[in-house]
């Protein structure tokens, strides 16, 4: 056995030794995890969380707010992308089957993703074509896998009306929201570190609904006027159902005459004995901060305290920029794993969200699309890459670049070619004592001053050239 045959051996004896460790369930600490401390099973009380007005909240506004950006798919070309507008996956994913939209898959996808996993079930046609996509609640379908740890997930159980019915893993699209420790090969729910806050307010409301509906104490006690005075079982019970019938619903706040001396007192909690609006201030705060969306955004009464016009358009940006756009990142990511094959190489196509129509986004890409014009007009980017850069194809005769006219075009020769140094001035040297008093003799009185001063001149003017002066 040469050293390339061990070499192959020893890497597929790992390899198996390593789908072995994986292949069986992993046991480790998650947020799922019964909670320390107390012996109540607030997770059997809570199920999967949606029955709390919190987190229906939450999922409602990213199931309503998902599908404003829609889904575009990019060819790669070298460095740039160029978009596809007809192709078969993007027509599938806008009309999925003959039951419903994409938009209505989406949102029903999104909101079983929120909670852990979200799964799709391919339907083919006889040349194994992807012909539909349905939504498949995530409590009917299960990831399995061989007890060997042959493979990752061998196939998913599929429960429809007491019914099992096995489906290949490539006929599943599976979505998961992060990895749960203890099983790897599903999405870890958010619900597991929220139970006592959701079970919580949902007592709140419980107490609260009791208060209402009875006061949770009777409403009316009769009682005799004296110590000594008595109210025998029969008469207390005709006393009991004259007044309900007399003195409630529609006849409260008639007048009641009794026959013998009794004292009626009314029983009831003050409105602040009745408010728990303080109690379910917590549970919305950590509920929502968990789930990634702001209590304002929601309509949560731990936002709203502090809400203005103003930092309710911010709330609502942030919670786009920070939940809406990462989780498209990840679902898209998994559409290119798990279908995007089906439609042809993966490796040549880029999924991305067009959120040029997203409204709380305008105010963003209205500054891009700023920046766009002032990079092309300033000469810094071509029309095709300012187009580009806001997501529009590409423009025939694009690929040039728009020079204001008050700019100058230097050659790509003389680009770092340093200027030429300016010739020196000729140092200016004084002039000869001699000939300097020559030329400012005055005149004398005899009339000889032009003629000295002439004199005076031709002797300056070739000192002058003597000394090389201009």
């Amino acid at each position: 056995m040469n050293v390339l045959q061990r070499l192959v051996r020893q890497t597929s004896t790992s390899f198996k030794a390593f789908a072995m460790a994986w292949g069986g369930r992993v046991q480790t600490w998650h947020w799922g995890t019964p909670l320390g401390r107390t012996n109540r099973n607030y997770a059997a009380a809570v199920a999967n969380g949606r029955g709390n007005s919190i987190v229906e909240s939450c999922i409602g506004w990213l199931c309503r707010t998902f599908p404003e950006a829609p889904l575009l798919l990019f060819e790669k070309r070298g460095t740039e992308r160029k978009p596809v507008l007809d192709h078969p996956l993007l027509e599938l994913l806008e009309h999925p089957n003959d039951y419903y939209s994409g938009e209505l898959l989406w949102s029903a996808t999104v909101a079983d993703w929120m909670l852990g996993n979200a799964y799709w079930l391919k339907i083919r046609s006889g040349a194994r074509r992807v012909v539909q996509l349905w939504w498949v609640p995530s409590s009917m379908m299960e990831p399995r896998w061989p007890d060997n740890g042959g493979a990752f997930i061998s196939h998913y159980d599929y429960t429809v009306n007491g019914r099992t019915i096995r489906v290949e893993p490539a006929d599943v699209v599976h979505f998961r929201n992060g990895i749960d420790p203890d099983n790897i090969r599903k999405g870890l729910s958010p619900i597991g570190s929220l139970v006592r806050e959701i079970y919580t307010d949902d007592e709140g409301a419980n107490y609260s609904a009791a208060l209402l509906s009875n006061l949770g104490i009777p409403g009316l006690l009769v009682s005799p006027d004296t110590e000594d005075g008595e109210i025998t079982q029969p008469e207390a019970d005709r006393m009991k159902i004259e007044l309900e019938q007399k003195f409630s619903g529609d006849n409260r706040g008639r007048t009641a005459v009794f026959g013998s001396k009794v004292r009626a007192t009314i029983l009831s909690f003050s409105p602040q004995q009745m408010a728990t609006r303080d109690l379910r201030r917590i549970p919305e705060e950590r509920v929502t901060a968990r789930l990634g969306i702001p209590a304002v955004v929601v309509g949560m009464g731990a936002g709203l305290d502090r809400s203005t016009f103003s930092n309710m358009a911010e709330a609502r940006e942030a919670a786009y920029e920070s939940t809406v756009i990462p989780t498209k990142r990840l679902l898209a990511a998994e559409l290119r794993t798990q279908l995007l094959a089906d439609f042809g190489d993966p490796k040549r196509y880029v999924l991305d969200w067009d959120y040029s129509q997203v409204r709380v986004l305008q105010e963003d890409q209205d500054k891009l699309h700023a920046r766009a014009r002032q990079d092309v007009r300033a000469g810094l980017l071509t029309i095709n890459e300012g187009r580009q850069l806001l997501g529009f194809g590409e423009a025939p005769d694009g690929d040039v670049w728009l020079l204001p006219s008050t700019v100058a075009v230097t050659p790509a020769g003389q680009l770092g070619a340093p200027p030429p140094e300016p010739e020196p001035e000729p140092a200016l040297l004084p002039a000869p004592r001699a000939i300097v008093e020559e030329v400012l003799l005055e005149p004398d009185e005899e009339g000889e001053d032009g003629e000295k001063a002439l004199k005076g001149g031709v002797a300056v003017a070739s000192a002058l050239r003597a000394l090389e002066y201009p």
